[in-house]
């Protein structure tokens, strides 16, 4: 198969391709590059390879496909919202959202299988993943069934046009002068995943943020992303002197809550198939309820 880039602004190789194969992930095609399986221009490039406009990309026309070898688990799901093409779960905190190479069983993924199919884009580990909470981060996410949905809501992710708002709760008195942080975020090339903030290196992070309640020494809080950085929330809230409380990994350790008290409180976006607007809520869990209650606010 033979494929001409056409577009002005340049692009990954391994981000274009995955565009193009429908029902492999990102991962499975940076492998194709590095196996040399995969031309630009006559050339073996590397996944990083920025592909410029008239670039001619070649790939072969017979791949082998992962198939899903994830095993089922079954246990608890609490379903928001859920047809034939898309699945929305209130994912509860310390559970990963899908297998890893060390870690197969026990993810949300797994109790999903048990219960329904799912998109086969994203295998061999992220099948029907369009979007992620940190392990303990709680809250609404969805996934998708089938490969047309899928695709759809990773083309409404990229367009910005998914509105999420977050609950969170963050040490000190948070100003309610305070409307927005907008700071540069940029993840470690150490392998740590850990993400800063750094001027003149990284990507625009952009939140929304409104004070709902103020208790001791905490504020609870509605954070909306307009941009999609990893850890942004998190990230940008600590960098300002108001880490998450319980996050352990920008903020510090606490003795209220066992974990960072981050809900993904709500999420509203296009049906891939209907096009109506789809709005779903996820009620806080039993360890924020009881943080909320210690701290005298109210929800």
């Amino acid at each position: 198969m033979k494929l001409i880039f056409q577009q002005d602004v340049p692009e990954r190789i391994d981000r274009f391709v995955a565009q193009n194969l429908p029902g492999v992930s990102r991962e499975f095609c940076k492998k194709l590059i590095e196996n040399r399986m995969i031309t630009v221009n006559g050339q073996f490039v590397r996944p990083s390879q920025k592909l410029q406009k008239n670039d001619i990309v070649e790939i072969p026309d017979k791949i082998e496909r992962p198939s899903c070898t994830l095993e089922p688990d079954h246990g608890n799901l609490e379903i928001l919202y859920e047809d034939e093409h898309i699945i929305i779960i209130n994912k509860q905190p310390g559970v990963l959202t899908h297998p890893l190479p060390g870690q197969t069983r026990g993810t949300l993924v797994n109790v999903i299988l048990a219960h329904t199919t799912l998109s086969s884009i994203g295998l061999p580990f992220r099948p029907g993943v369009v979007h992620r909470l940190d392990r303990d981060t709680s809250g609404c996410i969805i996934f998708a069934k089938t490969e047309k949905a899928h695709l759809n809501l990773v083309e409404q992710f990229k367009n910005r046009t998914i509105r999420k708002s977050y609950r969170a709760v963050v040490e000190g008195l948070f100003s309610k002068e305070i409307k927005e942080i907008s700071v540069p975020l940029y993840v470690e090339k150490n392998g740590s995943g850990k993400v800063s903030v750094k001027f003149g290196r990284g990507k625009e992070a952009k939140t929304e943020i409104r004070v709902i309640g103020a208790g001791k020494n905490a504020t609870y809080l509605e954070a909306r992303p307009i941009t999609g950085r990893t850890h942004q929330i998190r990230v940008s809230l600590a960098f300002i002197g108001h880490p998450v409380l319980g996050d352990t990994r920008y903020g510090r350790f606490s003795v209220l809550i066992g974990r960072q008290a981050l809900q993904a409180y709500s999420i509203s976006f296009s049906h891939p198939e209907t096009k109506r607007i789809l709005t779903c809520t996820a009620k806080l869990p039993g360890d924020m309820v009881v943080l909320l209650e210690q701290l005298g606010i109210s929800d």
